[in-house]
């Protein structure tokens, strides 16, 4: 029996030693690496916090008042995208974000519809539950259909 019990209070701490290091180091190393393979590159990876203490840091230097408003609402990615190019992964914690300005990427991934659910979609207060960026799946494709009319171009001109 005791010898079951120091087996157990042994392997259980190295177990849940393994699985953090594999969730907070190993995990984001591999994507990393991948996105790295693809051209894809961004601000180096901090263990738990990510690049957090990073847009911390943008967000609290002084700006010159200009009517500019991309450095003011969001400076770590102006900052970012300056460095990195159109497309840079960051990391928010241990989460990847992969964040692109490429219109082509955009219109490939909304016409597709491959990203239909895949996307971390942030609950809406009710003021603003029904914007065509916040509806799942089927609201969506039915909103895409009816704004897509306004967009043809006989309409557009």
């Amino acid at each position: 029996m005791h010898l079951f019990v120091g087996f157990v209070i042994f392997v259980l701490p190295i177990f849940f030693i393994a699985r953090l290091v594999r969730s907070i180091i190993w995990t984001p190393w591999l994507i990393r690496r991948h996105f790295e393979k693809q051209g894809i590159r961004g601000p180096p990876y901090r263990p738990i916090s990510g690049n957090m203490k990073q847009n911390a840091e943008a967000q609290s230097q002084p700006m010159r008042l200009c009517h500019d408003i991309l450095p003011r609402v969001a400076p770590f990615y102006h900052r970012w995208s300056a460095m990195y190019g159109k497309t840079f992964l960051y990391w928010h914690g241990c989460t990847p974000r992969l964040i692109t300005s490429d219109p082509d990427w955009h219109k490939e991934v909304l016409m597709s519809g491959a990203g239909i659910g895949s996307f971390e979609k942030v609950d809406a207060n009710p003021l603003t539950k029904d914007i065509l960026v916040l509806l799942k799946a089927h609201q969506w494709a039915a909103h895409r259909k009816i704004a897509n009319q306004a967009f043809k171009m006989d309409r557009v001109s």
